[in-house]
């Protein structure tokens, strides 16, 4: 908006009456200046629609919009780092002869080489405006995305899709995303209890229309309990510190304090920052590798599949990340959480009126530690590695009550498309 105004005053002075020869009555004058701002406001703000309105004429000439028609159900990938979530629904979904269409804005996307072409129609869509451009003109019953900020942000509800359903890649509560995430859903598959509480307490404050909030699990989870094996020891000393990114993460608050600790404490240190740190938290990656060169006994990791370094490690350090239930609950080894939570200025836990139900569990899954007292983490991981046994019974309990379908959820949704694609066409007749 700072470039319309400016434009505006641009054309003010443009515009502005000067000394001439001929006449020109005030009230004229007014009027056309009026009629020139508002033609440079109608430019402005054609220019910026022009990008996306060329889009959409592309769609329509060459055809792409019919790619996208008469859908019964779709699947939405915004990269490969989704096929973990998505794969254990597909692969129900094809055990039950139902074929679902899957858009991808991954030409790498590991849909292609799944071996599920007879009931998967997979389609690379493009990347960003292009690819939310063509979302724009799909028709489908059912639309399944993992995405938060449905018409909120890029991706805008269609006209032709009839339900968005989201499913979640994490069991932590919803308190970490942005405003609106989900408002604009008309289902959310959620992992556990704690969800569906806290989306009814947002419905309620907004006046929104109430979503369908069925307890279903989280399919994420079923690919990474189907590859523990036996063999999966932890290393002995090996500690993983996997944050989040952004003002929550751990990093970004404590910066190499934590790394070094350990090193000096003589741990090994496996150090996996949230992928997205290396695009939004770039100088601040560059800043933690040259202060941590010096350490034989630190070492990076920057694999997109991070389920390596989880079942090396006898214990996690993290912040409010989703990671922290990948491997507490898959591996029932101790996680110390570092912080007082999340942040909640610009994010849903802003109006949320309960605490994320993760942060009761945190101290049960291992420790919480509070700001300034981080120099008491190496006695602390040295305590939970000595009682590591009571550790797993001790999360067991809370995995099972937080997480339903945990290691088998793809089905019970896969289960639930079906019956929402069946309702929605029974309602068109």
């Amino acid at each position: 908006m700072d470039k319309f105004f400016k434009i505006l005053s641009i054309a003010a002075l443009v515009y502005a009456p000067v000394n001439a020869w001929a006449y020109l009555d005030p009230g004229t004058g007014s009027m056309l200046l009026s009629v020139l701002i508002g033609l440079t406001s109608s430019a402005y703000f054609l220019i910026r629609k022009l990008p996306g309105m060329i889009r959409a004429a592309f769609f329509k000439l060459n055809g792409k919009k019919d790619d996208l028609k008469n859908n019964s159900i779709v699947f939405y990938a915004e990269s490969a780092a989704y096929w973990s979530t998505f794969k254990p629904v597909l692969e129900a979904l094809a055990k039950k002869e139902t074929r679902v269409t899957y858009l991808t804005s991954d030409e790498k996307d590991p849909v292609f080489k799944s071996g599920l072409d007879k009931w998967v129609h997979a389609k690379f869509i493009g990347k960003g405006q292009t690819a939310y451009t063509a979302l724009g003109f799909l028709e489908a019953d059912v639309f399944v995305l993992t995405t938060p900020g449905v018409d909120v942000l890029q991706i805008r509800r269609s006209a032709g899709v009839k339900k968005y359903v989201h499913i979640v890649h994490a069991a932590g509560d919803i308190h970490t995303y942005k405003f609106y995430s989900f408002d604009y859903y008309d289902a959310f598959y959620c992992s556990g209890p704690a969800q569906a509480k806290s989306l009814r307490a947002l419905e309620n404050l907004r006046k929104t229309p109430a979503k369908d909030l069925p307890l279903l699990g989280c399919p994420y989870f079923d690919g990474m309990l189907a590859r523990k094996t036996a063999d999966l020891k932890p290393e002995d000393n090996t500690i993983l510190i996997a944050p989040t990114w952004g003002k929550n993460g751990l990093l970004t608050r404590t910066g190499s304090m934590i790394p070094k600790l350990l090193a000096q404490a003589g741990y090994h240190v496996i150090l996996r920052p949230h992928p997205q740190s290396f695009i939004s938290d770039k100088a601040l990656m560059e800043k933690l590798a040259d202060e941590l060169k010096s350490f034989d006994n630190i070492e990076w990791d920057r694999n997109p599949d991070g389920f390596k370094s989880l079942s090396r490690a006898q214990l996690m350090i993290s912040d409010v990340s989703g990671v922290i239930f990948d491997f507490a609950f898959i591996f029932l080894r101790p996680v110390i959480s570092v912080g007082a939570g999340p942040m909640k200025d610009g994010f849903e836990a802003w109006e949320i009126p309960h605490e994320a139900w993760e942060m009761q569990a945190l101290d049960k899954l291992g420790k919480r530690i509070m700001p300034g007292d981080e120099k008491d983490i190496p006695a602390t991981v040295q305590s939970l590695l000595a009682r590591h046994e009571d550790m797993a019974e001790a999360i067991e309990a809370i995995r099972n009550e937080n997480v339903v379908n945990f290691g088998h959820a793809g089905e019970p949704i896969a289960d639930a498309l079906i019956d929402l694609a069946h309702q929605v066409h029974a309602d068109r007749k």
